[in-house]
């Protein structure tokens, strides 16, 4: 009997002695037939290498790769750093030549390295890349990123490709594993790192129409020598305890409606887009504090949705933010439905959002019925057929649209107006001398009154403006209004953004002076880039935001927009249609208008409230020797709780403590890989990153070299005429609509967040929201095309 080729030793050499080493040993996958030679070889006398590759491929085609001695060493790998080049015909001696050429050329001149040229697979329908563990911190995960689209074999590791993640934990039971492609990708990984006894290796793979695996190449991951040997067992142990979390999260809660619940980054308040995916514990904990604890729930139950009482929007998994999407669905009941019916749409509403997790960035448009549209007749039972008894369907439409007509009325108590005359009051207060004190005690003071008048009625205006967006929106989809109009009557709101940019373009123009510019921080210099991010620098703390500006940069002009009198008649018909007769159509888009503009100014005003309490953390952090850094990894309970219990140690000594605690969890943090939704206590052992479908803002098309920006990026870097790649942008990203870019693309976001408004009004196209998988490609990229009409987002290549 022969040897079991597990028992065998096995050596590593070059791309083409490693996969020869292979061959005949492996049973989960097969390796094409191939060839290699040497540079040496191959310039003392090509002809007669060429007859060779011609007399063993015959009229196959193949790959020419590079198989250099630098590329897979056990030190460095050097991947992709040399080219390849795919379906040459060996019958065509011309190709061939030129293709070896090339890849020779690509190489590092020594004679010793190697050509390899393989045969094509054929029918490839999955290709990709499966590193056995996390590359960068050597977590326990085997790591698979794969193309199931375009059928070519080089999409994941040419970088140009439309491609998947997905993240597989080494101790995850095999019943997990749903997707037999998967499985087969596992079977090939675990096998081979038995057969080379090696369990940190870069694998790249296809497979074919009729289930087969076959092998490219598989090389040693280099950067193994610098992981932490204890990575592997403290995920482990946080994946046990995510676990028990989260399956504690879908417990049944008192006063909470459904059987279940999910944990997502992107539905509802969004924090994936407001204060990222991993953000530091002040960040996290001063979010917390103004929104999801408490005044997210109250706002609604303000305008007529169940009050959710004491249940809490957000949780946090080791440091990463999840929004409780039964909580969220919950609160967008009418307070007035019985909890039997209730119960029954909390269900259905996470049964959806299992079945179509793109559309967790766009919840309240494609799931959750948050008002009484001119689509909910014919889209309810099409997305919920039977779900209700015709009684009980009456019923929950009833309550949908008095909360409706409750929005929308124009009286003196709308709770539209109320929200703005209590940011108002707020606005003049910061406007007058700043509150007296300890620095600490300002911050606790201005952070109240941030919560009560700042974001509680800005969670308000918010809510109108999705309900104002959801009705114009379904006015497009049953034509009563096209889509340019839409967007034609979005450029005509003025915002706060219209009013910085005239701003900014007074202050920078030549001869305007120190007053103009001090008018403008005055004014606008809370902004930055990262509202909760006490280490963004605010606009007034910098001195790079005038400069290099284009003084003749224009304005975009706010466009008229009157309805037209076909326009009218055909809201107005819908309105009735849908009982809501006592608003007519001038009534809906003057109200859509002062929504929108309200959510932005009143957000404007919250963030200048918080901005001023960060600063005067700033001080109080600075005047015991904390620096913006170590504030950044304090959460906001650790320090105020200075202001009513001592200290018992040296107050550096004790936060510096605290801080540098933080910076240990957060590094742990970010070894641990979630999915971007977790229906279930299952879903941490295979962690997938769904890819989100963008939310295209307005119809128009930009086509240039991409930009990528973070929150300290400086204002003089070129973004005129350019595509913008931002993460996640606030209103601290304002700078940029004064230099003119072309567009905007961003990784999180929703049809209605910040900057898909600012887009709108401005005409911009905009691609928000995109995913964390197209970000990556796009924002990487050296040109891309965004047509926002045709729903495109591309990279291309450089004219």
């Amino acid at each position: 009997m022969a040897d079991d080729p597990m028992d065998c030793a096995f050596t590593f050499g070059t791309k083409a002695e490693t996969l020869s080493n292979l061959m005949g040993r492996i049973r989960s996958g097969a390796i094409g037939e191939s060839a290699h030679f040497s540079c040496e070889q191959w310039l003392a006398d090509p002809e007669r290498v060429l007859a060779g590759l011609q007399a063993k491929f015959g009229s196959r085609t193949v790959a020419v790769r590079s198989s250099a001695l630098s590329e897979d060493a056990a030190n460095s790998s050097m991947a992709g750093a040399f080219l390849s080049v795919l379906d040459v015909p060996a019958s065509d001696l011309n190709a061939l030549d030129a293709a070896i050429r090339q890849v020779v050329r690509s190489m590092t001149g020594n004679p010793k390295d190697q050509v390899l040229v393989q045969a094509m697979a054929q029918d490839i329908v999955v290709s990709g890349v499966v590193m056995t563990y996390d590359m960068v911190h050597g977590a326990p995960y085997f790591c698979i990123d794969y193309d199931d689209e375009t059928g070519r074999t080089d999409a994941v590791t040419s970088g140009n490709g439309v491609h998947k993640s997905l993240y597989v934990h080494r101790e995850c039971p095999e019943h997990l594993i749903r997707s037999e492609r998967i499985a087969a990708i596992l079977r090939l990984a675990r096998e081979l790192e038995r057969i080379c006894h090696c369990a940190a290796l870069d694998i790249e793979f296809g497979l074919d129409g009729r289930g087969g695996m076959h092998l490219f190449q598989v090389r040693r991951i280099a950067l193994a020598r610098n992981w932490h040997p204890v990575t592997e067992r403290r995920v482990h142990r946080q994946l046990t305890q995510a676990e028990r979390f989260i399956e504690q999260a879908s417990r049944p809660r008192p006063g909470i409606l459904g059987a279940r619940t999910i944990l997502a980054v992107m539905p509802d308040w969004n924090p994936a887009e407001i204060i990222g995916t991993t953000p530091r514990p002040l960040a996290a904990s001063l979010y917390r504090h103004l929104i999801t604890e408490r005044i997210w729930s109250r706002a609604r139950a303000r305008m007529g949705y169940r009050d959710t009482g004491s249940a809490e929007l957000m949780v946090t998994i080791n440091h990463h933010p999840y929004i409780d999407v039964r909580h969220s669905f919950n609160s967008f009941l009418p307070a007035t439905l019985p909890d039997e019916i209730g119960n029954r749409l909390v269900d259905a509403w996470l049964q959806r959002l299992e079945e179509h997790p793109e559309f967790h960035d766009k919840i309240e448009f494609e799931i959750v019925p948050t008002c009484l549209d001119f689509r909910f007749d014919a889209a309810f039972p099409e997305r919920y057929p039977g779900l209700l008894q015709a009684g009980d369907l009456v019923r929950y439409r009833e309550s949908l649209r008095r909360l409706t007509l409750d929005s929308l009325r124009p009286v003196p108590d709308n709770t539209l107006d109320l929200a703005l005359q209590n940011a108002g009051r707020l606005d003049e207060e910061l406007s007058r001398t700043p509150p007296a004190g300890p620095d600490l005690d300002q911050a606790a003071h201005l952070l109240d009154r941030c919560k009560a008048s700042g974001t509680l009625p800005f969670a308000v205006a918010a809510r109108h403006a999705f309900i104002a967006e959801t009705l114009l929106r379904s006015a497009v989809q049953r034509q009563a209004l096209t889509q340019d109009r839409l967007a034609h009557f979005k450029r005509g709101i003025t915002t706060v953004t219209r009013d910085l940019l005239t701003d900014y373009q007074a202050a920078g123009a030549a001869g305007a002076g120190s007053r103009a510019r001090s008018d403008f921080f005055r004014r606008y210099g809370h902004l930055r880039p990262g509202t909760y991010e006490i280490t963004s620098l605010r606009y007034d703390e910098r001195d790079d935001l005038f400069a290099d500006m284009d003084p003749g940069t224009p304005v975009p002009a706010a466009e008229a927009f009157a309805p037209t009198a076909p326009e009218i008649r055909a809201l107005d018909t819908l309105l009735s249609e849908a009982g809501l007769g006592e608003i007519d159509a001038r009534t809906l888009f003057a109200h859509a208008a002062k929504a929108i503009a309200a959510r932005e100014r009143i957000k404007f005003v919250f963030t200048r409230c918080l901005s001023d309490a960060l600063s005067a953390i700033v001080r109080w952090g600075a005047s015991h020797g904390l620096s913006r850094d170590d504030l950044s990894f304090l959460d906001w309970d650790s320090i105020r709780a200075s202001r009513h219990q001592a200290i018992m140690d040296d107050m550096d000594r004790h936060y510096l403590g605290l801080a540098d605690q933080a910076r240990r969890s957060m590094d742990a943090a970010h070894a641990l890989r979630l999915s971007h939704i977790l229906l279930s206590g299952r879903d941490i052992h295979v962690a997938t990153l769904n890819r989100s479908v963008p939310n295209f803002i307005g119809l128009g098309h930009a086509t240039g070299a991409v930009v990528r920006l973070s929150a300290n990026t400086s204002s003089t870097i070129q973004v005129q005429g350019r595509i913008v790649c931002i993460e996640n942008a606030d209103p601290g990203f304002d700078w940029i609509f004064t230099k003119s870019p072309g567009a905007l693309v961003t990784q999180y976001g929703g049809a209605n967040s910040h900057m898909a408004v600012r887009c709108a009004e401005l005409g911009l196209p905009a691609a928000i929201g995109v995913g964390e998988q197209i970000y990556r490609r796009v924002s990487h990229a050296h040109h891309v095309e965004l047509n926002c009409a045709e729903k495109i987002l591309r990279p291309i290549e450089a004219a």
